[in-house]
């Protein structure tokens, strides 16, 4: 049961998080501009860096996302890569520090 869902239909992180593989993948496309390729390799990426846990794995798929979001992304437009873009982007989040603050 999905309890914590905002009048405008959206979805809290908990709940997006539990969603069924095919609801989180279309939040991700609706969200990010994400398609469904993308999302397996960015998932199977993951999990081969050692990212095993579904949830965990999830979390790290929204952060990435939601790094590379330009401002000013508008609907309709989607994330690309280029050739091995993808990957390196993907090494370097998951490598690189972090700033906080």
């Amino acid at each position: 049961m999905l309890t914590h869902i905002s009048l405008s239909g959206q979805f809290d992180e908990a709940d997006v998080l539990q969603l069924p593989d095919h609801r989180f993948v279309t939040h991700c496309f609706e969200c990010y501009g994400l398609n469904r390729g993308i999302y397996n390799t960015i998932d199977e990426w993951l999990y081969r860096f050692g990212v095993r846990d579904i949830v965990h794995r999830r979390q790290a798929v929204l952060a990435f996302l939601a790094s590379l979001q330009p401002p000013d992304r508008t609907k309709g437009t989607y994330l690309k890569f280029g050739k091995g873009g993808l990957t390196k982007q993907l090494f370097d989040f998951m490598t690189k520090p972090k700033l906080v603050g």
